[in-house]
């Protein structure tokens, strides 16, 4: 265990730790969606924290890759998703936020190289679909997770280590807006 990668480890603990309270706010909640964006982070957050633990361990690759993969392709849409069904929007057009990003997934284990092309295109439709609603229902919390989903992965998306610190606490701070947006939570101050 490297002194010099504690910080990550910390920032992997503390989501981990928000994302927990984060799911722990809408464990009865439906639709379901806000569940799969916590539990992914959260999963995602756990294996960081263990990675670390096993010294970066090779064996833990593939899956510690495929949770953030997973990360990056359904913690936004399922948000979106949420905010656009309790805001009253057709539900086929609700539910695709979450559902198109199965695709990408599925190129991905399959090992095309198409599936980055298409996450980056869901993100950026994500953003501004969730934006724009936001925007619109003066949702400022749903504003606040898209600035701080754009700054976690406009500039530490990429898995190097000096950047995956920010990258964490600015996804706690994702994952704290996007609940509020959902109504779920409550005020810091």
């Amino acid at each position: 265990m490297s002194r010099q990668e504690f910080p990550i480890a910390l920032s992997h603990a503390v989501l981990a730790g928000t994302s927990i309270y984060c799911l722990s706010e809408v464990k009865n909640m439906d639709p379901f969606c806000p569940q799969i964006t916590y539990g992914i982070i959260a999963t995602n957050s756990i294996l960081g924290v263990i990675w670390w633990l096993m010294d970066y361990n090779s064996k833990l690759n593939d899956i510690v890759r495929l949770t953030a993969y997973c990360q990056l392709l359904f913690a936004l849409p399922c948000i979106t998703t949420t905010v656009w069904l309790q805001n009253g929007y057709a539900k086929d057009w609700s539910w695709a936020w979450a559902v198109v990003p199965i695709f990408p997934l599925l190129m991905y284990i399959l090992h095309t190289d198409i599936d980055m092309p298409l996450a980056d295109l869901i993100i950026v439709f994500n953003i501004v679909g969730l934006g724009v609603v936001s925007f619109v229902k003066e949702i400022n919390y749903g504003i606040g997770a898209v600035v701080a989903y754009i700054v976690a992965h406009g500039y530490g998306r990429r898995l190097d280590l000096t950047r995956q610190a920010l990258y964490n606490y600015v996804m706690c701070v994702f994952a704290y807006c996007s609940l509020r947006a959902i109504g779920r939570g409550q005020d810091l101050f």
